[in-house]
């Protein structure tokens, strides 16, 4: 996964974001996600984004060739609440979702909102700065506006590097869980904000 962030305004930057997930080994995929978005900085501590992704599926299949099993556009809208306490640092997100799936020359629309809760705990130091170890844990519950609102909900813990200030690389697992049904990810993830403001 690949998190990337843009800043070109003490007020406004631009989210990219890449993520391949896979059934083996970059062998198979499962997924491949492209989101891109445009962020208000309300505060330091608040940050709002709209944006739009590009997602496609695949069946699990033998053939590294195989056909996606379903493409979907998606319109997010989501307001991202940090604060500290103590040497925990934690993050509130909340984001609502507009999905197009298309699958078998059909399309349906969905909607969904999403809460996700993060605290990362530095490790090496009092705070997660240049050259520190740190820990990163999150749980996210996807719900649908329906009679059968529960989606799915993520768990994920992470061992995280900090390269630089603008920078850092994590290695983790996750738990997905759908239905009564819990796939496991190992997942690796590099996190960088490029500053284009002047320095002042």
């Amino acid at each position: 996964m690949f998190f990337g962030q843009v800043r070109f305004h003490d007020k406004w930057s631009i989210h990219a974001e890449a993520q391949h997930r896979d059934y083996g080994l970059l062998s198979e995929p499962e997924q491949i996600l492209l989101r891109g978005g445009l962020n208000y900085h309300i505060s330091p501590n608040a940050v709002a984004t709209a944006g739009y992704g590009r997602i496609t599926n695949y069946q699990f299949d033998d053939d590294v060739n195989q056909a996606p099993s379903t493409s979907e556009n998606r319109v997010w809208q989501q307001i991202l609440l940090r604060n500290n306490f103590g040497r925990f640092f934690l993050e509130h997100r909340y984001r609502l979702e507009q999905r197009w799936i298309k699958s078998n020359n059909s399309e349906r629309y969905i909607d969904r909102a999403r809460y996700l809760m993060r605290v990362s705990i530095p490790v090496t130091s009092k705070e997660i700065e240049k050259n520190s170890l740190f820990l990163s844990f999150y749980d996210e519950v996807f719900v649908h506006f329906s009679s059968t609102p529960f989606d799915r909900n993520r768990l994920y813990g992470a061992i995280a590097y900090q390269l630089a200030p603008n920078a850092n690389v994590q290695l983790g697992y996750l738990a997905q869980t759908v239905n009564n049904t819990t796939k496991s990810y190992l997942q690796t993830a590099v996190n960088y904000t490029l500053d284009l403001r002047k320095k002042r």
